[in-house]
């Protein structure tokens, strides 16, 4: 599989990222979509598509990916165990050149399974306001960000588009998708971040549209901290660290 140069630079612009000559570390999840999409919409998954939820996720870079370079890409599903609030799994995704693996994640999805359920844009927030650690930067995210992002990712789940559309599924407006939320921050972090890492993200409360948003981090020689917050730091959207490899 060959990266588009277009939808590279396409995707790299909503992202952030301004390393041109090497692949996003979220860009071979974009790749793999479709293969993933392929593998939940079989008639042996268990889990319907609509209704599960990307609780967190943890990419390996194992080297940086030029390019230009050709990748084979295989996704498999793991770790069926139940939830207090349903059943999650493990979507698998690995990427090799030639016969080297050079990028793997893993994506844990939970499947709801509860009489009544609040969605998660709809979680009251904390009562007193959290302290970031680190340097901080205040963002922007428009309203049309996860049009955007749905256009470059070719994931145009529903409750990312419109409000209209995420209040069928009791959201109050459109949330941005978290793997956009993830490629964000590694685009920040691109400047400190080791040839070789691992990052890891728990997805918290999502990001209603539009927003104001709060990025923390900390970064030492060999790992480091990153979460985002709403804007009056009432909330949490996102949790994560990295670390080298």
């Amino acid at each position: 599989m060959r990266v588009s140069e277009q939808k590279l630079r396409q995707f790299n612009s909503v992202i952030g990222w301004n390393k041109s000559e090497q692949l996003p570390p979220t860009f071979v999840h974009i790749m793999a979509f479709p293969l993933q999409m392929s593998l939940v919409l079989e008639e042996s998954f268990p889990f319907a598509l609509m209704g599960l939820v990307h609780i967190k996720n943890t990419i390996s870079q194992l080297r940086p990916i030029h390019i230009n370079e050709s990748l084979d890409i295989k996704c498999y599903s793991s770790d069926l165990i139940s939830h207090k609030r349903g059943w999650q799994f493990t979507l698998n995704t690995e990427a090799y050149v030639g016969d080297e693996l050079v990028w793997r994640s893993a994506s844990t999805n939970l499947l709801r399974q509860e009489v009544q359920t609040i969605a998660r844009g709809n979680m009251p927030a904390l009562r007193k306001p959290i302290e970031p650690k680190g340097a901080t930067e205040n963002w922007t995210l428009a309203n049309n960000l996860g049009r955007n992002y749905a256009k470059v990712s070719g994931d145009y789940n529903l409750i990312h588009l419109y409000p209209l559309t995420a209040k069928l599924y009791g959201f109050q407006r459109h949330i941005i998708h978290g793997m956009w939320s993830k490629g964000r921050v590694l685009s920040a972090l691109s400047d400190v971040l080791p040839p070789a890492f691992e990052a890891h993200v728990k997805f918290k409360n999502p990001i209603l549209l539009p927003a104001e948003i709060i990025f923390s981090h900390q970064s030492e020689q060999n790992q480091g901290k990153f979460s985002m917050y709403s804007n009056n730091l009432l909330q949490q959207h996102l949790t994560g660290h990295w670390l080298s490899l």
